[in-house]
């Protein structure tokens, strides 16, 4: 038989990046359907002045996750998403776990977290990728998650003056999020990636799930450090480093093309005092 696909795949795999299409289609609702060389259908909000324009323009978001991603994620592994937003990255991991993989993206935002839906369908990806409407936090409890005009995935639960509307919404330590996932889709979820972007809330999120990584064997976490908002709210930065080690993870600074640096003790004062952004990768295991 004629492998149409196939032959489509390797002429697009010899065409620069930046000379393939790049299908957009408004589809009401202030929604965008984007496709491109990637091969992956987006749903996104046509609002949102952040990762929308960066997708429609480059079809790129976080090159060096996406990149990291691609390197090491695993064939039928387990992937999570702690700040799922329109699903860019759990769609991208998805890709590499493949379908005897399983992926869950947890949420809060309900606009975000049905175009991220709408984009499993579109993907053909419902039997391994599953979005939650759920925050990810150190406790049981229900909280109000603040919202910005035109930052529309950047939602927090910490405080901020731009926020001009919230959006009341579930929140669970992750343990108990990934229990709530096994009973619901009929198998384990053991994550051996997990994605942690909430928009300062890293500590919290940290709280609610050090314990549990004391029984996985083999697990990398990527997690936006952001010292100033932590400092911001009370927490120490540095002493957040110290206890990622306490837990047996090692510390590494992502780079831009998916490799890593290891980050030594040294460095960490300055990280902490600094008022820029990290992504690092803490790994324990393999």
């Amino acid at each position: 038989m004629f492998d149409l696909a196939g032959l489509f795949s390797r002429f697009f795999s010899k065409v620069p990046e930046s000379e393939q299409h790049v299908f957009c289609q408004y589809v009401g609702d202030d929604t965008i359907l984007t496709g491109g060389h990637d091969e992956l259908f987006l749903y996104l909000d046509g609002r949102d002045a952040s990762l929308t324009p960066c997708l429609l323009r480059d079809r790129e978001w976080e090159p060096a996750i996406r990149n990291w991603l691609a390197l090491n994620v695993r064939l039928g592994t387990c992937f999570v998403d702690i700040g799922g937003n329109i699903g860019f990255h759990a769609l991208t991991a998805a890709r590499h776990v493949g379908s005897d993989g399983l992926v869950v993206a947890f949420e809060p935002q309900e606009r975000l977290l049905n175009l991220f839906k709408r984009s499993i369908s579109a993907n053909v990806m419902s039997g391994y990728v599953h979005g939650w409407r759920l925050a990810i936090g150190d406790r049981h409890d229900h909280v109000h998650l603040g919202k910005f005009e035109h930052l529309t995935g950047s939602a927090t639960l910490t405080g901020n003056e731009l926020i001009v509307e919230r959006e009341a919404v579930e929140m669970v330590p992750l343990p108990l999020a990934l229990e709530r996932v096994e009973a619901k889709v009929g198998r384990p979820c053991v994550p051996g990636t997990i994605k942690i972007d909430v928009e300062g809330f890293e500590v919290e999120v940290w709280e609610g799930m050090k314990v549990w990584t004391r029984g996985q064997s083999d697990l990398a976490i990527i997690l936006e450090f952001s010292p100033v908002s932590y400092r911001d709210r009370g927490n120490d930065p540095h002493a957040l480093l110290e206890d990622f080690a306490a837990h047996d993870f090692s510390i590494a600074l992502l780079e831009r093309d998916g490799s890593t640096r290891d980050l030594p003790r040294s460095e960490w004062v300055d990280m902490a005092s600094s008022r820029q952004q990290f992504d690092l990768v803490l790994r324990k295991g393999a």
